[in-house]
């Protein structure tokens, strides 16, 4: 049994489906909501431990 690494490839049908998400053609529009989300006023105040616990836990990404 092979073990993948972070630095390996995603599986075929993985990229297949980000090619088929991510188009070239709706990128400016992606990169601009990216931009408009990064230039609003945060909307939550936590500190950056509260940040840093929120990201780490595994049980609230399994509970969304």
């Amino acid at each position: 049994m092979s073990t993948q690494s972070s630095s390996k490839m995603p599986p075929a049908s993985l990229q297949e489906l980000l090619r088929k998400q991510f188009t070239p053609e709706d990128k400016n529009q992606r990169v601009s909501r990216a931009l408009e989300s990064l230039n609003e006023d945060e909307r939550i105040k936590l500190s950056p431990d509260q940040w840093k616990w929120v990201a780490e836990d595994a049980d609230l990404e399994e509970s969304a």
